[in-house]
């Protein structure tokens, strides 16, 4: 029932999302094709490529903006308002619902950062770009200790950041509507506090958890200043840990309380 769940989540999401991220492309590639041709030194050229490079930075912040609005509508419509009705009748739990509007949020998500990297690949490629890349890779690996464990950690706590910003969305949504009025305010006041909470168990885990950056990063004597790459290295794969543990300690509040809500103590009149 789940796949049915994502079928037409994705299917609702997607009539929105991919004429956006093909204009987003499209105009792109425009830029990258006028920004590389001499008639680009002309003036009539030069504001046709300014209105371009307008374009293509209100685009990017579309794709941003409406994401995010998005995955807040699919959720609070669905599941909050007139539209739940209809889907807490339908023969699965509320867990499967909220994984349904979670899952499809975080791939959507995922998706349109993927598409703004590509179009900025577009406007800023240039033939020696995989080289380049290949060249900075291989300094990485050479002079950067743990490297290849950092660089995979910090993909997993990108992936987890996204659930957890999206899961923060929805708990706060679910706490704001067990007000009897007012409820997106309660909603933004929920997001708020809870953004304190974690933002002071964070600090307190960068106090206790690791040793200060900028003794282990730097050291200064009377002839030169030395940077630490292995301390910055190690500071920076502790600091990544703590903050990917933090995380998913706050990803299972966060669907908990939600799934808790959505189970117990909803009411959607």
């Amino acid at each position: 029932m789940l796949a049915k769940l994502l079928k037409y989540d994705f299917k609702a999401m997607f009539k929105i999302f991919l004429p956006l991220w093909g204009v987003l492309l499209v105009v792109s590639g425009v830029n990258r094709l006028i920004s590389g041709s001499p008639l680009a030194e002309g003036g009539g050229m030069g504001i046709f490529t300014s209105l371009l490079g307008v374009m293509y930075v209100l685009l990017i912040m579309a794709v941003m903006v409406v994401t995010t609005v998005i995955i807040i509508a699919r959720f609070y419509q669905g599941l909050l308002k007139d539209e739940g009705y209809l889907m807490f009748t339908i023969p699965v739990k509320p867990w499967q619902l909220l994984a349904s509007k979670l899952i499809s949020a975080m791939v959507i998500s995922i998706i349109s950062g993927v598409v703004a990297l590509a179009s900025v690949a577009i406007i800023a490629y240039f033939p020696e770009m995989g080289q380049v890349l290949a060249e900075l890779w291989k300094m990485g690996m050479k002079n950067v200790p743990n490297f290849l464990p950092l660089v995979i950690l910090l993909v997993v706590s990108l992936f987890v950041g996204i659930i957890c910003s999206v899961s923060q969305v929805y708990a706060s949504m679910a706490l704001g509507h067990l007000a009897g009025s007012h409820r997106v305010g309660f909603a933004v006041l929920a997001f708020i506090v809870l953004s304190v909470i974690w933002s002071t168990v964070g600090s307190v885990i960068g106090l206790f958890g690791y040793p200060d950056l900028t003794s282990t990063m730097i050291s200064i004597n009377e002839i030169e200043v030395s940077v630490d790459v292995a301390g910055i290295s190690n500071v920076l794969l502790t600091a990544t840990v703590w903050g990917l543990i933090l995380d998913v300690v706050r990803c299972v509040v966060h669907l908990g309380i939600t799934n808790y809500i959505l189970s117990r103590r909803l009411n959607l009149e």
